[in-house]
């Protein structure tokens, strides 16, 4: 399928949230973005109110969008993440919701922010993190992010569907280092990811002119580049972080 045109719409689901206020925010550089959030704090006039677990109300947000940013999460609230349930119920269900629906509406691409925790017992191994390598979670949260993209999987090899599968690992702001918590590390390491730079590499996959279902690394800290193949994400997407935290010390 040829790459999404300018003028198709966008959903962002988690619209509202830390990265996903990025994500829109950059994706609207170049597409008409709507935000789909159970909540709007910032009074943004392209919104639509509701929640990935509800199907009814993604249908009707799908109706006539182009592409598709799934970037929604259960909230990390204390105990959340103790047992499957809330994590089940929105990373996974919500997600599988989703893509069914796409291909039911009729949406031409999809970009799943799925992250490193996919493969997280590779990363503490400190094995380079190659896109073939098998998921291997370590927590709740990192298994609802592998079964996100066994489900896209499953919509692409049944479905064709075009899914992004981007992996970033801990995202912080470049320029402050605040993360979604407002909390500020004294140092960096080659994980560190800018929300802003995940945004371009979202738009470098709705503009590919050929996708699959395939899944990048997005890192950007000091010695990313031995740690994981970005080098793929970049040559495949055309993409190139702005922000590389070499300004701060290391870890």
């Amino acid at each position: 399928m040829p790459a999404l045109s300018s003028d198709s719409r966008i959903l962002v689901t988690g619209g509202c949230g830390f990265l996903g206020s990025h994500l829109v925010g950059v994706l609207r550089s170049r597409y008409p973005v709507v935000a789909f959030d159970v909540r709007n704090p910032g009074g943004d006039e392209a919104f639509r109110e509701g929640s990935v677990t509800d199907a009814e109300q993604i249908d009707g947000s799908l109706e006539g969008m182009g592409g598709l940013v799934i970037s929604h999460m259960a909230p990390r609230a204390p105990g959340i993440y103790d047992s499957t349930k809330v994590p089940f119920e929105i990373n996974v269900g919500g997600t599988a919701l989703l893509l069914d629906a796409a291909v039911r509406k009729g949406v031409k691409r999809v970009v799943l922010i799925s992250s490193v925790a996919v493969v997280q017992q590779a990363v503490t191994a400190g094995r380079f993190l190659s896109t073939d390598l098998p998921a291997s979670p370590d927590s709740i949260y990192g298994l609802t992010k592998a079964l996100q993209e066994e489900t896209a999987q499953f919509y692409h090899s049944q479905h064709g569907l075009e899914v992004a599968m981007l992996r970033p690992a801990y995202i912080s702001m470049g320029d402050t280092l605040e993360d979604k918590y407002g909390l500020r590390r004294p140092s960096v390491n080659w994980q560190f990811i800018d929300p802003r730079d995940i945004g371009a590499a979202a738009m470098a996959a709705f503009a590919l002119k050929d996708l699959g279902c395939e899944a990048f690394y997005l890192m950007a800290g000091p010695g990313a580049e031995q740690r994981a193949d970005i080098s793929h994400t970049m040559t495949r997407l055309g993409w190139v972080p702005q922000y590389r935290f070499t300004e701060f010390p290391l870890d």
